[in-house]
């Protein structure tokens, strides 16, 4: 079972390992649903996660607000990627919708491209979907 701790910075890694957490989900601005955190900071999560083997998820978000994401928003996600895994992180987290709120496969593919190999996780924007439906297509709710 993955326990994960949503961290907005370092201050609380090394006590939520020892609580048993066994993956952190590392962003800044958790008061908007969190965003991509500073280099600084996730250079130093990872380090401070790997001493006990405990992997780190690095959230891609330019800024709160819904998941529609613009062509210089998706320029800055490609950068922060980068960045993240120069960084050490693990993996990434990160979704985007389009206007209809559903999922947008051109700028997911384009963010899978430049995440490759790292682990990713779709992240909330699977709530703002509004109708969910299982691979094979049918209705989950």
């Amino acid at each position: 079972m993955i326990k994960e701790f949503c961290a907005e910075n370092f201050t609380h890694i090394e006590k939520a390992i020892k609580a048993g957490a066994n993956r952190i989900e590392l962003c800044d601005n958790l008061a908007v649903g969190g965003t991509t955190p500073s280099y600084g900071v996730i250079e130093t999560v990872c380090q401070m996660a790997r001493q006990d083997q405990v992997p780190v998820m690095t959230m891609i978000r330019p800024r709160g607000g819904d998941f529609c994401y613009s062509e210089a928003e998706l320029s800055i996600m490609r950068k922060d990627i980068l960045m993240a895994k120069e960084a050490g992180t693990d993996g990434l987290v990160f979704g985007c919708l389009t206007r209809e709120r559903q999922l947008d496969t051109d700028a997911m593919q384009q963010l899978l491209e430049v995440a490759a190999p790292q682990q990713v996780v779709f992240h909330m924007a699977f709530d703002a979907i509004p109708q969910k439906r299982s691979v094979d297509g049918d209705r989950l709710a």
